[in-house]
């Protein structure tokens, strides 16, 4: 009878361990689910800082662009305020002032 005992034993400790082969399965595929969850959301944020960068990048150019427009319309109103002085003169040189 003692030996009946210990495969009744041996059973539930096998029943046992399945269980808690299964469970640990069970935690492996969520912590294995988890982590691609959390490579995606790294990765995500990586390519939102890269985003950040090129609106940053882009401003600038911006400004600059902006900056060389400025002073361009500086130097035209500079150069139609030169001319103008310029036809003023040959006109008085040439007496139809």
């Amino acid at each position: 009878m003692v030996k009946k005992e210990d495969d009744s034993q041996s059973v539930s400790t096998d029943a046992g361990l399945e269980a808690a082969a299964r469970r640990l399965s069970a935690a492996l595929d969520a912590l294995d689910s988890k982590t691609t969850t959390l490579l995606h959301k790294m990765k995500d944020a990586r390519n939102a800082g890269d985003v950040d960068e090129d609106r940053a990048r882009l401003a600038a150019e911006l400004d600059a662009a902006q900056a060389r427009a400025e002073a361009m319309e500086v130097a035209v109103r500079e150069a139609g305020s030169a001319l103008d002085l310029a036809i003023t003169e040959v006109r008085s040189a040439l007496g139809e002032v």
